[in-house]
């Protein structure tokens, strides 16, 4: 069963990620309509369905969003929106086109002449969602639709917010935290590019993160080696205990050449950095809770002594 469909390609696709479906096989010097193909990229693009489920960031949670689209036709007098993929030439039975609510294949039907298709065109289709909770919160998406030789390339070129609004990451959790080692705009980018499925990008800002992490913790101290292994083994005690032996493994990581990866080595790698960077950040962000909380209560017994007194 195909499960990409408009869930799928909204909430998970990042942009110009390309998809091809061969709705046209050219045989016997004619293209015929593969049904599968065709379905599998009706499921895609969203034709059969009237909701979209996503996270909504403004009502901070999941709710079904209705759906309207339109086809962005642009020719030499005008720009008009229409629910009509045009992908043939005009004939007697008007142009071969396919409507983008229900699917329907319109005009001139299939096997079409190789000179009736228009290839090398595209299209843009233009979605609009609105909260089913609450109808003022609104998405956005526009995605090309390209015919080359019988397939549809679809690509997802545009969508507001962005893949990071929409995934509900928090980055100011930790704001306080990364901001004391000028970190936080990093944070943030490593999940944006991550979002985009950029895995080098991604890693990159987080091992900027967790040498900046170290740099701090290294002030005051003496090293003999200025190497990244021995600057891990002088300030593992500043770690939650619960990650210090992870240490050990994580500079075997660092020390690969970001030149040297590829995207699924890097993917791998973030998610580990992330998981350790992560703990670490919770960690220092319970100790300031601790201290804060004894500095109160040192403020308030003061307090109550010199009343006593």
């Amino acid at each position: 069963m195909y499960d990409r469909n408009i869930n799928y390609l909204f909430n998970e696709v990042s942009l110009y990620t390309k998809e091809i479906f061969n709705v046209f096989n050219y045989k016997d010097n004619q293209y015929h309509l593969d049904n599968e193909q065709l379905n599998q990229f009706l499921c895609y693009i969203g034709c059969l369905e009237e909701r979209l489920i996503s996270y909504c960031h403004q009502c901070k949670k999941t709710f079904p969003f209705i759906i309207v689209k339109n086809v962005i036709i642009h020719n030499t007098e005008e720009i008009y929106a229409e629910n009509m993929i045009h992908f043939t030439k005009q004939s007697r039975f008007g142009a071969g086109r396919l409507s983008i609510d229900n699917g329907a294949i319109l005009g001139l039907q299939p096997p079409y002449d190789k000179t009736e298709l228009l290839n090398n065109h595209i299209w843009y289709i233009h979605y609009f969602f609105s909260c089913t909770n609450n109808d003022s919160h609104n998405y956005h998406m526009i995605i090309s639709v390209e015919l080359n030789d019988g397939r549809f390339i679809v690509r997802k070129v545009g969508q507001n917010p962005s893949m990071l609004t929409i995934k509900g990451f928090d980055f100011d959790k930790y704001k306080k935290e990364l901001e004391k080692i000028n970190a936080y705009n990093d944070y943030k980018k490593a999940d944006l590019c991550n979002a985009e499925h950029f895995y080098v990008g991604a890693y990159a800002y987080l091992r900027r993160i967790f040498e900046k992490m170290i740099n701090r913790y290294l002030t005051g101290l003496e090293i003999k080696y200025n190497h990244m292994n021995t600057k891990i083994d002088v300030t593992k005690d500043k770690f939650d205990p619960r990650i210090q032996k992870m240490l050990k493994n994580l500079y075997g990581i660092l020390s690969v050449s970001i030149h040297e990866l590829d995207e699924e080595k890097s993917k791998e790698y973030y998610e580990y950095l992330k998981a350790i960077i992560d703990i670490q950040l919770e960690y220092e962000k319970t100790e300031d809770e601790k201290e804060n909380q004894t500095k109160s209560l040192e403020a308030t017994l003061n307090k109550i002594k010199a009343g006593i007194v």
